[in-house]
């Protein structure tokens, strides 16, 4: 799953500019500490859980539903919660395996309910997970990692409290993926009650409308300004006592704007900084920065179709030429990891245990002799690196790298796009600069999706038979150890093919101000509302 981090773009130096000019200082007391204001760089497009939508959308989605299963968290430490690595029962009382393990038993809790009073039954476990398995949004492609063959007969209502799962075949990740966003439970009756022939899954009202199953309730949305979301007082799959009557979600594409407001204290948190208001706020005295290593990577793609990029040599070599370095001290101001791959740490199953590793270092003399062994003679290559104009980050980075290639006689031709542009062309460009990050963390999830041949995914179109096949068997085996080989295997493959530049990974930074904690260093990379506390 892509986790969308577009962020406004500004020049470097007006942004520059603009923080010294705000300098140092601390924001005001809270008045109302019943009251969180959270700044997000884009606007709420949707609240569908089962629609790709924007960084704000997904952040409003995770707290206005709930799910079966809840990923657990340690009690926080220096005001974040770490998870634990365990998936708990969160709408559900209880889940249990048979013996083979083919059936998933979910007993609900006996108290859940709707925002609106009404009770949570099985029925609306089925008509959930059924919807998310449909075509109506993208779902459908994670939900295949659940193992249901046909979810009309495989997901079935034992009782108004018992709901069964049947799967092909175990995988521990049928859990974790229960935990996610794109897995929650609806309230049947609104969604069969909105429903027309041509839109049998009520995509038109579930797009505006709210039949919260979580600790949050939508109270208003406005387009381009945000969404006001009510504590949901009948919640009761976790204790809301201490939890902010009101969160506001306020949409601030300008990180500049979005940093005044957080040291005025119009806001108290501020989610998707750039490295640079990043360093700012970390020596503002009345402010936190929140600092968190994810397997968020950034790479290069190269289009393994294209004429110039279709040997692995040449890959390779514009590998070697990349500024690594640079790239993550100059650019990422050290927010920022190693990327051993398409597999980075922290991720589970990487090659690199320890963030600290690159796949290739930047090695100009590897470079000429790998394109003289491809027949590439110096000054010949010409190549266009298109770039979202909407990410700070991906295009400073680009023009690091047009200037290293360049010092080693390729010409790099850079074409900024929308990113509507930008996500409309991906997999047709030469080569183009952009991130991803999978929920979960998980490697063999992360190949398939990234490189598995002929998926709409792979943006690189790389095709490689061993890879496919260790990446079927990986998903296929129930043994950990035999996994974890499948995927090391595939991923050495996938680093020595060179399909990517494995640029960096880069960590989520929110800025907080002092007295606010309950930062959630999620496997989704959202914050969960209820865990945020703030004090004067």
């Amino acid at each position: 799953m892509r986790r969308g981090t577009r962020r406004l773009a500004a020049t470097a130096t007006a942004l520059a500019l603009s923080i010294g000019m705000a300098g140092c200082g601390g924001s005001p007391s809270k008045q109302n500490t019943g009251e969180v204001i959270i700044a997000f760089p884009s606007d709420v497009d949707t609240i569908d859980p089962h629609q790709f939508r924007s960084v704000a959308a997904y952040g409003v989605v995770g707290n206005i539903y709930g799910t079966l299963l809840q990923e657990d968290y340690a009690a926080p430490a220096d005001g974040t919660h770490e998870p634990t690595g365990r998936n708990t029962p969160y709408l559900a009382k209880s889940a249990t395996w048979n013996g083979d393990r083919t059936v998933l038993t979910f007993e609900l809790r006996a108290d859940a309910v709707f925002a609106d009073g009404s009770p949570l039954k099985s029925e609306d476990v089925v008509y959930s997970l059924q919807r998310a398995l449909s075509d109506v949004g993208y779902a459908s492609a994670v939900g295949s990692w659940l193992n249901v063959k046909d979810p009309e007969k495989d997901i079935v209502a034992k009782s108004d409290s018992v709901v069964e799962l049947h799967v092909t075949h175990y995988s521990a990740l049928i859990e974790q993926f229960l935990t996610f966003q794109i897995f929650p439970i609806l309230d049947k009756s609104a969604g069969k009650a909105a429903a027309t022939k041509d839109d049998p899954w009520s995509a038109k009202f579930f797009a505006k409308q709210s039949t919260g199953s979580g600790p949050y309730t939508v109270q208003s949305m406005t387009q381009d300004e945000g969404v006001v979301l009510k504590k949901n007082k009948r919640f009761t799959a976790s204790d809301l006592s201490g939890a902010a009557d009101t969160i506001q979600i306020k949409s601030m594409p300008d990180p500049q704007q979005a940093y005044l407001a957080l040291q005025k204290g119009a806001v108290d948190l501020v989610t998707g900084l750039t490295p640079d208001i990043a360093q700012a706020v970390s020596k503002d005295a009345g402010l936190e920065l929140y600092d968190l290593a994810y397997s968020d990577i950034v790479y290069i793609g190269m289009n393994n179709k294209d004429p110039l990029l279709k040997d692995a040599r040449v890959r390779r070599a514009i590998s070697y030429l990349m500024p690594y370095d640079a790239l993550r001290k100059d650019v990422m101001k050290g927010y920022a990891g190693a990327a051993y791959g398409a597999v980075p740490h922290p991720m589970k199953d990487a090659l690199d245990g320890t963030g600290r590793r690159v796949a290739y270092g930047t090695d100009p003399e590897a470079a000429r002799k790998l394109l003289a062994e491809a027949g590439v003679s110096p000054g010949e290559l010409t190549l266009k690196l298109s770039v979202p104009t909407t990410e700070v980050s991906l295009r400073q980075s680009a023009v690091f790298i047009q200037s290293a290639l360049a010092k080693s006689g390729i010409k790099v031709e850079l074409n900024e796009m929308s990113e509507a542009d930008f996500n409309s062309n991906l997999g047709k460009m030469q080569m183009y600069i952009d991130s991803w990050y999978s929920w979960g963390q998980d490697s063999v999830y992360q190949m398939f999706f990234l490189l598995k041949s002929g998926l709409f995914t792979n943006y690189t179109n790389f095709s490689n038979k061993k890879v496919d096949e260790l990446l079927e068997k990986a998903m296929a085996t129930t043994d950990a150890a035999e996994r974890r080989s499948l995927s090391h295997q595939a991923q050495q493959i996938i680093i020595d093919e060179a399909p990517w530049a494995f640029l960096f990974t880069r960590n989520t930074l929110i800025g907080a101000r002092r007295g606010v904690s309950g930062i959630t260093h999620s496997n989704d990379a959202n914050l969960r509302f209820d865990k945020l506390r703030v004090t004067q």
